[in-house]
């Protein structure tokens, strides 16, 4: 007989496992190999000291081995003949007992799924760990891209993106059973496994091959009490079925859960573009009641979020100020026509960034940008720089609208938190917003407003988009030094092209270039860029109703 390790596989059983069922084998005589294939799974340190203990023995039990084993052949073919007439009473019994199981399995597949609180506990862990820091502002870099249009909301294919077939490795731990799933869920869908779920039980869940019965691909998992985890126990990933292109995972709820995010940004997105999304995506067949059934959850769901987000605003309010200190988190409503109160803006400033404000850097950045969902809003965001020059987020609001008023409303509540009073001795970044400005003189007539030189140059590439030194030009005057060089990077765009030297004047270049910085913000940023790559790392949360939840 070969050795497991020759073959590539690694068996590993928990004793609270009893489904588990590892095929027959035992070992050569001359006590296994040295080496194992790259397949192998699992830890086999102590297998191998195993080996090395039993190996003294092997060539004893061999000679006995062989002659117990030729005993029993006779003995059960003996055994055989006198069970000949019985036979048919075993198969019946043998039916009745398939019946049997054939019945538990549809109840079975009858158990219902998860609640989405699951769904988005899960989806937070799984944030908190991907997270990556924000991108180095390079100084005096021309960014390589001017398009101001709004950053593309990139949706999930899956809203779980796991990193490699480790997360099934024997002793793996998870916050809970449905995260587990997803896990596994993963793992089939990336490598075309039919699967199947085989054990549903409070605190024991296990997965098995749903397209042959002799195939050992098998995944078990239980809750650790002493942990409180769910641990991987058990697994064996050698699959050599071929791919049917079927996935009995694949059901119409998890279809649903997938195309959630794609469903709120295109509610035309129809069955058969998921179908069709799906075979370019996985390799994998889904029928086109698949699709429909779980487009219809999919949108039900959205439906019910919209609603109780909404709901469950003023408890999110309330959470705020008991679990942050010190925090502001207004809610304006509105009266409809029945006179009841709905929703207009919220504002939410933690009192942790608050407090931490006054160790940053005097400037703050201020821009809108647009959520990405089936009820429109805009979400206004302010960045301050810390003394590290480094993007530190003070303050959102959520509203209905980018106009004057909701600005002045929103720098309103700023000037109050952080006390920057009629605003000496600040800066404030923002684009060329009529209700930008208006609201900042009118809040803060005494901070410096720089205007974020990315969008002079948009408005510049309208008329001079063919010029080749247009950027050159403008970013070299904006990063001007001194007034003697200001005027020098002023004179080489007259010699250059003196119609867009007149356009730069009307711009007012004295407000963005750094000559005529105020002193004492210690900051000679001209762009927003520290706004922008915020907003760019929260798309994923403008896909939903308010970026918090």
């Amino acid at each position: 007989m070969k050795n497991l390790w020759d073959e590539g596989l690694v068996y590993q059983s928990d004793p609270d496992d009893p489904d588990f069922d590892p095929p027959d084998s035992s070992l050569d005589a001359d006590g296994g190999s040295d080496s194992s294939e790259s397949g192998v799974e699992g830890d086999c340190e102590s297998d191998r000291e195993n080996d090395d203990r039993e190996n003294d023995g092997d060539d004893d039990r061999a000679d006995d081995g062989d002659d117990e084993r030729a005993d029993d052949r006779a003995a059960d073919e003996a055994a055989g003949e006198d069970d000949g007439g019985d036979g048919e009473d075993d198969r019946a019994d043998d039916g009745a007992e398939s019946s049997k199981k054939r019945k538990r399995g549809k109840e079975k597949k009858d158990v219902p799924e998860e609640d989405l609180a699951e769904r988005f506990e899960f989806e937070i862990e799984e944030a908190v760990a991907n997270w990556f820091d924000e991108f180095q502002i390079r100084r005096n870099q021309i960014p390589e891209d001017e398009n101001e249009d709004e950053d593309p909301v990139i949706t999930r294919d899956r809203k779980i993106r796991l990193a490699s077939d480790d997360k099934l490795a024997i002793g793996r731990t998870f916050f809970t059973g449905f995260e587990f799933k997803e896990t596994v869920l993963h793992y089939a869908m990336k490598h075309r496994i039919n699967a199947k779920q085989s054990r549903w039980e409070k605190d024991k869940i296990s997965f098995r091959c749903a397209q042959r019965k002799e195939c050992e691909w098998y995944v078990y998992a239980s809750y650790d009490n002493e942990r409180q985890l769910w641990v991987v126990k058990t697994k064996c990933l050698d699959h050599v079925c071929t791919s049917n292109g079927k996935c009995k995972l694949l059901k119409r709820r998890v279809i649903g859960r997938l195309f959630m995010d794609k469903l709120r940004l295109q509610p035309n997105f129809m069955p058969l573009d998921i179908q069709r999304h799906i075979k370019e995506q996985w390799k994998l067949v889904s029928t086109i009641g698949q699709v429909q059934d779980g487009r219809l959850l999919a949108l039900k769901w959205l439906k019910e979020e919209y609603a109780q987000q909404y709901a469950h605003l003023r408890g999110y309010v309330a959470e705020i100020m008991t679990t942050n200190p010190g925090s502001t988190a207004i809610v304006d409503t509105i009266p409809d026509a029945k006179g009841n109160d709905v929703f207009n803006r919220i504002y939410v400033c933690l009192g942790a960034m608050k407090n931490a404000f006054y160790y940053c850097r005097p400037l703050i950045g201020i821009d809108g940008t647009f959520l990405k969902h089936a009820v429109k809003g805009c979400l206004f965001t302010a960045i301050a720089h810390d003394a590290n020059n480094q993007i530190y987020p003070v303050a959102w609001a959520t509203v209905q609208s980018e106009n004057a008023d909701n600005w002045l409303w929103f720098l309103n509540q700023l000037k109050h938190d952080l006390n920057l009073k009629d605003g000496s001795g600040y800066v404030v970044i923002s684009d060329r917003c009529k209700g930008i400005i208006s609201a900042v003189k009118s809040a803060l007539p005494n901070a410096e407003h720089r205007p974020c030189v990315k969008h002079i140059m948009e408005n510049l590439k309208k008329r001079h988009g063919s010029l080749d030194l247009l950027k050159k030009l403008v970013w070299n005057l904006a990063w001007s030094y001194s007034d003697s060089q200001y005027k020098a990077n002023l004179n080489e765009m007259r010699a250059y092209s003196m119609s867009l030297y007149e356009d730069v004047m009307k711009e007012e270049p004295k407000n963005w270039c750094r000559a005529w910085f105020r002193l004492g913000s210690y900051c000679e940023d001209v762009d927003n860029n520290a706004t922008e790559s915020f907003n760019a790392t929260v798309v994923k949360a403008r896909a939903k109703i308010f970026p918090s939840s």
